[in-house]
């Protein structure tokens, strides 16, 4: 069919009927753009829109798809008249036309749809490793007022949290230090932007006292028989924050030495000193005499969970001077007590008297949290 002629076909009939594009576009329930399309050829109208159209405009639908009035046709040509062929390919072509339409329409639809599903997967994508909510313990390093908004820094994986307070937070009732000068630890309850390090906070509740640093402790000297001495000193020293070890920041590492010599009182110093043993890397050491044989020996925590305890010895020969190690499965109930670290001491206490609510005196006492560097 030519759309041209369709279109010229409908624009003479449609004012031979006296109606303008907005009279039949009313009609027929379509926008008066809709009809103008027709007319100028840019489009065809739907299949199902054919019959009320042809209604509109006094035709029948043949007349309609054959372009030509019936009683015309009949005076020029009776037996082409007849024939019903051009009117049927015309709406095959018409029906074919909208078809396709339909098709570009589904196409541009679900390439739309599966473009906004992309976006928004994307975006969540994007949101989920943008913005993090946790929970956990620390010091306030600062607090801001600034205007009308209040705001709180707190440490995280070596960046300064800018962090805006809610209506559940009690600023004017924060503080940094205690009467000691210590950091006051505070529960936490965040969401922040990983990439520009701000973000709310929604509440803030006393945990708990730190101690003084690493550089605040102290640790003293013990003495024991030991192997084959009758006295051996034995100290902690060099701790350091485990770099593999949950929860971060808490659990430290230290080295345990062992050693024999003469104490100079007038001097205060060490006339001979020897190193019967050196312990690396481990969370913590007793000497006890583990395999109840009379003589003491050194148990230790290493620093993988996989082997818990590891014991120093002498052996079962005497005679023979020379210390070697092994790797009990376990050790005593009690031996495991003594072995724990100050962090395990301090949370387990945190679970047996829960914690401190705010406001609340006496119990905060007892919620003394161990120092960055007392084996946390």
């Amino acid at each position: 069919m030519n759309k041209q002629q369709f279109g010229n076909f409908i624009a003479e009939n449609r004012k031979a009927a006296g109606l303008t594009q907005k009279d039949l576009a009313g009609r027929l329930h379509v926008t008066d753009k809709a009809v103008s399309k027709w007319e100028r050829a840019l489009s065809y109208p739907d299949v199902t829109l054919l019959e009320p159209l042809a209604e509109a405009l006094g035709l029948g639908v043949e007349e309609l798809m054959a372009c030509r009035r019936l009683e015309e046709k009949k005076e020029e040509d009776p037996v082409q008249n007849l024939k019903e062929e051009r009117p049927m390919r015309n709406l095959l072509e018409i029906s074919r036309e909208s078809l396709r339409s339909e098709r570009r329409k589904h196409v541009w639809q679900t390439a739309l749809a599966l473009a906004l599903m992309l976006a928004a997967t994307l975006g969540t994508i994007w949101y989920c490793g943008t913005y993090v909510s946790g929970q956990f313990e620390d010091a306030i390093v600062l607090k801001e007022a600034v205007g009308n908004e209040n705001y709180l820094y707190v440490e995280n994986e070596g960046h300064l949290l800018r962090l805006k307070c809610g209506e559940g937070v009690d600023f004017d009732g924060i503080a940094l230090k205690s009467e000691r000068g210590n950091d006051l630890i505070y529960c936490l309850d965040c969401r922040w932007n990983k990439r520009t390090y701000e973000g709310t906070i929604n509440a803030c509740q006393f945990y708990g006292e730190a101690l003084g640093g690493v550089m605040d402790a102290t640790f003293e000297v013990e003495k024991d028989r030991l192997f084959w001495y009758d006295e051996v000193s034995y100290t902690r020293e060099n701790y350091y924050p485990d770099p593999y070890g949950e929860p971060r920041g808490h659990v430290f590492l230290c080295d345990y030495r062992f050693w024999s010599g003469e104490w100079d009182s007038e001097a205060l110093e060490w006339k001979t000193q020897e190193t019967v043993l050196l312990v690396e890397d481990c969370l913590n050491a007793v000497v006890a005499d583990v395999d109840q044989d009379g003589h003491n020996e050194v148990v230790v925590r290493p620093r993988w969970p996989e082997r818990p305890y590891m014991v120093y010895d002498w052996g079962n020969d005497f005679q023979v001077r020379e210390i070697h190690q092994y790797w009990p499965e376990t050790v005593s109930p009690e031996l495991q007590e003594t072995l724990m670290t100050e962090y395990e001491r301090w949370a387990q206490m945190q679970k047996e008297i829960g914690r401190t609510p705010k406001g609340s005196a006496g119990i905060a006492d007892l919620l003394i949290r161990p120092a960055e560097g007392e084996n946390l």
